[in-house]
């Protein structure tokens, strides 16, 4: 983990558990059922990118007042992370990329940057470990957590 500043379904029949979940010709996850632990809805990136594209800043837009009510009490995290592909520390730097790139949105929206902090955790906080694209897909998120 390199700060700054689980599974989707059950496999008892031995078959891919991924139907709901599609995967656009660039790999990114185009499902909406990802929420954080807080309650936030996750964002997902196509592979090796940390660029959010329209329907993902949507997402983002649309738990924007929950958010700010959050941050306006404390402080939010931004957790960045990567499918299991590329090096460790590759993985890492990316991840960090994906939340300063969430952060950037939200500053951008009002929300102050001494309430936003970030966090990568590269590879190593899979929700998914399922050897199929749309688990890989799962894993390219950001998380947006309470502090």
């Amino acid at each position: 983990m390199i700060p700054e500043g689980g599974s989707v379904g059950s496999a008892k029949s031995g078959k891919d558990v991924f139907q709901k979940g599609k995967v656009s010709g660039n790999g990114k996850y185009l499902g909406s059922d990802g929420v954080s632990k807080s309650g936030f809805k996750m964002l997902y990136f196509a592979s090796d990118s940390y660029t959010l594209d329209d329907d993902q800043i949507r997402r983002l837009m649309s738990d924007l007042p929950k958010i700010k009510a959050t941050a306006a009490s404390g402080k939010i995290l931004l957790e960045g992370n990567c499918d299991e592909f590329g090096t460790d520390e590759y993985n890492h730097a990316l991840g960090l990329k994906r939340a300063k790139a969430v952060k950037s949105l939200l500053v951008n929206s009002g929300i102050g940057s001494e309430h936003i902090d970030t966090v990568s955790y590269g590879e190593s906080n899979p929700t998914c470990t399922v050897d199929a694209p749309a688990c890989h897909a799962k894993n390219r998120r950001v998380e947006i957590n309470k502090l």
